[in-house]
C-alpha cells in the first residue's frame, strides 16, 4: 500500500510541475507579496493541511504538491487511530471520506481505514488516495528542505500522545524545522516538558492582546477575524510571532500583511491561484 501511495504521489508531482510551470512563479525563500509598490511586507506563507486547494487535503498528493508549487512551510493535523497509529487527518468525523456523521479517527483500527477512499471526495483524479500516516508524511517531507507546521488535534486526555508525536519528529531528523502547534496548550506544554528549546505554536479562536501572558510561546495562530493591531502588537512586544488562518482572497492577504503578520496559514499555497 505505502508503496502504491509513493507511486500516485510522484505522477501527481509530475502533473503538478507542468501545470505550475505555466503560472505564477515564486517561492524563492518565503512568498513575497506587495501590499502596493511602495510597502516592502514579506509575510510567510504556510500551506493549510498541504495545498489544500489544489489536492484533497492531509494527503500525500497535498504535501508533494505544495512542494512542488515552491511551499517552503507545509501544515498538517495528527490524530490518533483506536489502535495508537498516527495518522494525518482534520474532522472530528469522517463524514467527508465516508458519509459518516457520527465516527472519527478513533473509531477505527488504522487498517479499516485503509479501507476508505481519502480523494474521491474532492476529485476522481484522486481517487484511491488514502489517510496518510504520520510515517508517510515525514518520510515524504524528510528529503525537502520544507517547514513543518505539525498541528496536535485535540484528541482529549492522552498523555502519551504529544511525546509520541514528538518522538516520530525526531526519528525522521527534522525536530530543527518543525513547530508543534495545538488549541489544546497542555499538549505544547507536554512537548516544551521533553524538550525547553522545541518551538510551538498556541492556535487561539480569538485574538486578545493577553494572550502572549497566559500562554506563552513562540508562535500564535490566530482567527484572521479577530485579530487586532494590539494584539499584534502585543504578541511582537512579547518576542513571538503571529500567524493567522485563513485567507481565501488577495484582499484578504492584504489587509493581513497590512496589520503585521509574520506569516498566513491558507489552503491556497500558490497564492498566484486566489
Amino acid at each position: 500500500m505505502r508503496g502504491f501511495l509513493f507511486s500516485k504521489v510522484k505522477r501527481t508531482v509530475a502533473v503538478s510541475i507542468v501545470t505550475l510551470l505555466c503560472s505564477v512563479i515564486f517561492f524563492n525563500h518565503i512568498i513575497y507579496v506587495p501590499a502596493n509598490a511602495d510597502e516592502d511586507i514579506v509575510v510567510q506563507i504556510v500551506a493549510h493541511r498541504g495545498y489544500s486547494g489544489a489536492y484533497p487535503e492531509n494527503t500525500l498528493s497535498a504535501f508533494a504538491g505544495a512542494y512542488a508549487c515552491g511551499a517552503k512551510t507545509v501544515e498538517f493535523d495528527v490524530r490518533k487511530t483506536k489502535d495508537g497509529e498516527l495518522v494525518i487527518y482534520h474532522d472530528e468525523t469522517l463524514e467527508k471520506v465516508n458519509g459518516d456523521e457520527e465516527y472519527g479517527i478513533s473509531d477505527y483500527t488504522y487498517d479499516e481505514l485503509l479501507q476508505l477512499d481519502a480523494g474521491a471526495w474532492y476529485d476522481i483524479d484522486f481517487v484511491s488516495e488514502r489517510i496518510p500516516t504520520l510515517d508517510q508524511t515525514l518520510s515524504l517531507l524528510q528529503s525537502t528542505n520544507m517547514r513543518i507546521f505539525c498541528e496536535l488535534k485535540d484528541i482529549g486526555d492522552d498523555p502519551e500522545f504529544s511525546a509520541q508525536v514528538y518522538e516520530k519528529c525526531a526519528q525522521y531528523g527534522v525536530l530543527d524545522r518543525v513547530v508543534f502547534l495545538s488549541f489544546n496548550y497542555d499538549y505544547l506544554t507536554a512537548i516544551k516538558a521533553i524538550n525547553p528549546s522545541q518551538a510551538i505554536m498556541f492556535l487561539a479562536s480569538f485574538g486578545k492582546s493577553t494572550l502572549p501572558v497566559k500562554y506563552p510561546a513562540e508562535y500564535y495562530g490566530v482567527n484572521m477575524k479577530t485579530l487586532t493591531p494590539k494584539t499584534v502588537r502585543a504578541i511582537h512586544e512579547a518576542g513571538g510571532k503571529v500567524y493567522t488562518y485563513a485567507p481565501e482572497s488577495k484582499g484578504q492577504m492584504l489587509s493581513l500583511q497590512r496589520l503585521g503578520v509574520d506569516g498566513v496559514i491558507t489552503d491556497y499555497a500558490d497564492v498566484g491561484a486566489l
